[in-house]
């Protein structure tokens, strides 16, 4: 039985299950902690390259991280027969994404909380968290009749908690070892052993906080209000310049006050959470008959963001009398934020497809981002020296590779000097100064 003495003693076994962007950091750091881990993965590839000490993510920040599969406490595979048993508590990290519909798929939670709860022996008394996001209810509703169906007893073979995973990739100053954590759980119990656990591999503070479904909220929250926070500063960004203003200038000037956020528009909002978390709530609100008019309207800005970003690269290639359908354009970034290689409901992608609509023959490099990652309707160049006879470039990710481009020198390869800053990341004052016809979100342009 797992007790407070056995995590302070490092005496206990962690199964991580779905070595993703959230799965392969948490897996590692309760093993940089002095945990036995098990790490599980229904991808062999993933498996694989793991215990070749090779990084499937796209954060390079794991590149040298990836220990041996000779140590004893490191043990990654995709059978759950072969490590849940073992294991006395077990974290599940599997992607939780939305339907062509905007409902939320169950199907990774399901399989993964199946696969789990067979390989578990009764009396074990193991702890089994949802990290993945989910709306209010969710991990009862799923995964209670699974347990019961397989003849285990909540309370007594098994535990249900939720804590959900505050992972931002690619962002070096809030980590797993420094973030707040909130846990959820069914009993004052198991919440607290997991208040330790979590404490072990964070200097944060980690909170219970009651019922599961206070810390599913909370996670859902979290996206929503960043993703309304967002829409505000996007649809100024369509504002402002029609006034002549620039919503650079607007948004420095509201910084000085000590209780203003600042947000940036950009082509669109990418990721796994924030364009997909909003519709849990939309659709179990909408299920309960309640108003989502915010949340929805939010949504509907930030969807439409390629779609607007693609409108004004038209117009600024008609102004340059550029015939849109000869055009040649290069979007610099593919992943949907800086500095690293995730692509996962990347705008680039939607801002892509739009243009391509119109005729406009469409590159794109990203340095972060693997070959076999792209799609097949874009073309790939490989570097800075490969930039030259196109129309316009168009900042789509803000990596820091981008803003140390010698500008100077790619604006006499270029066939028209034209470059459209889509996150407002570059020096436009240098760029004019060297002869660039400069154009930006939320800039009067023409």
């Amino acid at each position: 039985m797992l007790t407070i003495e056995k995590i302070v003693n490092r005496d206990i076994t962690i199964g991580v299950v779905g070595l993703g962007y959230v799965g392969l950091p948490t897996a590692l750091r309760f093993f940089e902690s002095g945990f036995r881990v098990f790490g599980i993965d229904t991808n062999s590839r993933v498996v694989s390259q793991i215990n070749e000490g090779v990084n499937p993510i796209g954060d390079m920040e794991y590149n040298d991280k990836i220990p041996p599969p000779i140590d004893n406490n490191w043990n990654i595979t995709s059978s759950f027969s072969d490590s849940v048993g073992f294991c006395d508590v077990v974290i599940v990290t599997v992607p939780t994404p939305v339907s062509p519909e905007k409902h939320l798929d169950e199907t990774n939670v399901f399989e993964a909380g199946k696969s789990v709860f067979q390989n578990i022996t009764a009396g074990n008394g193991t702890i089994v968290v949802l990290e993945s996001t989910v709306y209010p209810g969710f991990t009862k509703k799923i995964w209670s009749p699974l347990v019961k169906n397989i003849g285990l007893k909540i309370g007594k073979d098994v535990h249900l908690a939720y804590c959900p995973e505050r992972f931002n990739p690619g962002d070096k100053e809030s980590t797993i070892s420094n973030t707040t954590r909130i846990v959820g759980s069914m009993t004052e119990e198991v919440g607290g052993l997991l208040v330790e656990l979590y404490s072990s591999i964070s200097e944060a503070e980690v909170i219970h906080v009651g019922s599961m479904e206070v810390a599913e909220s909370s996670k859902l929250i979290e996206n929503v209000q960043r993703d309304i926070n967002i829409a505000l500063v996007n649809e100024l960004s369509m504002i402002l310049p029609s006034l002549g203003i620039d919503i650079e200038d607007v948004m420095e000037a509201a910084s000085t006050k000590w209780n203003f956020h600042r947000y940036y528009p950009g082509i669109g909002v990418g990721g796994h959470c924030i364009p997909v978390d909003p519709y849990f709530l939309i659709d179990q609100a909408t299920e309960k008959n309640s108003s989502v008019q915010l949340i929805s309207t939010a949504r509907m800005i930030n969807d439409q963001m390629p779609t607007h970003v693609a409108d004004l690269i038209i117009e600024i290639l008609d102004f340059h009398n550029i015939v849109v359908a000869d055009s040649s354009i290069l979007l610099l970034g593919w992943s949907y934020k800086p500095n690293i290689g995730d692509i996962r409901g990347s705008p680039s992608s939607d801002l892509a497809r739009v243009l391509l609509d119109g005729g406009i023959s469409i590159s794109t490099w990203d340095p972060h981002v693997p070959k076999h990652d792209f799609p097949d309707f874009v073309n790939i160049i490989a570097g800075e020296d490969q930039i030259e006879d196109f129309d316009m470039v168009v900042v789509a990710t803000a990596h820091d590779t981008f803003q140390k481009i010698d500008w100077q020198v790619i604006s006499s390869k270029m066939r028209n000097k034209i470059i459209f800053d889509g996150r407002r990341c570059l020096d436009l004052e240098k760029l004019n100064n060297q002869g660039w016809s400069i154009y930006a979100l939320g800039k009067p342009n023409i």
